[in-house]
Order: C-alpha cells, then structure tokens, then sequence
C-alpha cells in the first residue's frame, strides 16, 4: 500500500496500514486464538483415548469431566476463538496469495498443516453443527437434547456405518496434525515476540517528521518463514499420529461395541439430529 505525501505546513495525519502491518496483526490473532481454542480441544479429545482403555463408560466421564472445564465458557473457548482463527488464516492467506513479490512457498499453503486446514474446516464446522447446534433445537422430535443425552451413545449409534468412522477419525488426524505443527509455529512466533525490538508508538499515524513504522519488508518478517519440521521430529510426529489414530480407532470401536440396543425414542431423536443435515447420507453410508 502507498503511503500519503507530508503536507507542506508539516503535522500528522492518519494513513492507511501498510500489507505488513496487516500481516503481522492478522498473525497475531491467528496464533492467539489457536491457543485459546486448544484449552477447548485437549479435554475434548481425551474422551476417545480414554474410551479405548475404559470403552464408553470411561468416555461419557472424561467428557463430563471436561464438560465442566469449557461449557460455562463454551463462546469463549470454542466458538469465539474458532470463528477469529478461520477469519484471520483466510484473510492471511488471501494477503500472501495477491502479494507478487513473494515466493510461492509462502503465497500459497505447500506445507501438510497448511493444505490440511481446509478439508479440517469442511471436517470441523459440520462436527459442530451436528452435535453441537441442531441438537440444541427445541423442535420436534429433537427436543432440545441435553447434554447428558448427547453423549458418547449418540457417537457410537453413529458409528454404526463406516461413513461417520471416515469423518471422526479424519477430523481427529488432520485436526492433531494441524494442531501440532500449528503449535510449533505458534511457539516459534512467541519467541520472535522476544527478540522483536520495540517498534516507536504503537498507534497507526505517520509525522512529516519522521516514521512512526518501518517500510513493509514482507520478505524478511519472521512471521512468514514457512514452518519447515526437521525430518527426525517430522517422524516422530507421523509416528505418534499413527499411535493416536490407532488408540483413537480402537476407543471408536469399543464406544460402537458397548452402545448397544438403542431406546426407540432416543433412536427417533438421534435420527432427526441426522437427517437435519444436508450430508446426512454420507453419515449414513455403510
């Protein structure tokens, strides 16, 4: 963005912020909001680990359990911090795409957790619609299902057909993954925050007299040196997501194993949540 000429008699005036200081304050509500949405995620995902050794009695209390920790703070936890991620990432990338001078490694996503987040999202924001917001409908025959109903049975009478194993189980590897990477970053950033030396006054105004922010460098900001995983921690991550998928899958299938017969009206309220959905087939693939 072009920077407005001084006035002749001198002064301040307010000027337009520049493609790097977008990039940086996107940035920062990127990462910020990351690290408040994994308070949510952490306890969220203990359920189906825990389900794997203490099958679906262990999972409807770990999540009851972690209920307690998030739901009284469920906007600022989940949705708040979920929305302001998706905006900032999107609007980050749609900066990095129209910017010419940058290197397509970081114009356009080439990393795993990068090309991840998009099929995440078209993963995630389903998950949260059907167990989360059609759930909560008061009408007929769903009836507002409580928490206590919308547990782990409405999961493993989902999981009755291999179409809801492919979402569950590839909301949880790319949601991991993203998440782990992501954090690195995350960490790295943080610590750049450090070692970044102060930047004069932090209000967004330019004096005739000198600058207040330097010139936009978009090639030599920290904030947009690609995440590159050595390889010997790119392994290690492949081998614990294999672990993870692999007690994920085995919590999953003892959650379908214990749920058993279900009451013909939780059946009927379970299935109106479903059919609610516009990809309420593909849940129902088997």
């Amino acid at each position: 963005m072009t920077d407005h000429a001084p006035s002749e008699n001198g002064g301040t005036f307010l000027c337009l912020p520049t493609r790097g200081q977008l990039l940086r304050a996107l940035t920062l509500t990127q990462n910020t909001s990351a690290m408040a949405f994994t308070i949510f995620l952490v306890p969220h995902l203990a359920s189906p680990i825990v389900a794997a050794f203490a099958g679906l009695d262990g999972a409807e209390k770990t999540m009851m359990i972690a209920r307690d920790l998030y739901l009284p703070l469920e906007p600022i936890l989940v949705y708040i911090p979920l929305t302001i991620h998706l905006f900032s990432s999107l609007s980050r990338r749609l900066l990095l795409s129209t910017s010419n001078s940058l290197p397509k490694s970081i114009r356009f996503p080439a990393l795993p957790h990068q090309i991840l987040a998009y099929p995440l999202a078209l993963l995630l924001i389903p998950h949260i619609i059907t167990h989360r917001l059609i759930p909560s409908s008061s009408a007929p025959p769903i009836r507002e299902l409580s928490p206590s109903e919308l547990g782990w049975e409405f999961v493993g009478y989902n999981l009755k057909s291999w179409g809801a194993w492919i979402a569950y189980l590839g909301l949880v590897g790319a949601g991991v993954w993203h998440a782990l990477v992501g954090g690195m970053k995350v960490a790295t950033w943080l610590k750049s925050l450090r070692r970044r030396p102060a930047k004069g006054f932090s209000s967004n105004v330019r004096s005739t007299n000198w600058t207040v922010y330097p010139e936009d460098k978009e090639k030599t900001s920290s904030d947009l040196t690609p995440r590159v995983v050595p390889k010997p921690r790119k392994l290690g991550l492949r081998g614990l997501m294999v672990v993870l998928l692999g007690v994920v899958s085995i919590g999953l299938a003892r959650v379908t194993r214990d749920t058993g017969l279900v009451s013909g009206m939780m059946k009927k309220r379970y299935d109106a949540v479903f059919d609610a959905t516009p990809w309420a087939k593909l849940y129902r693939l088997s």
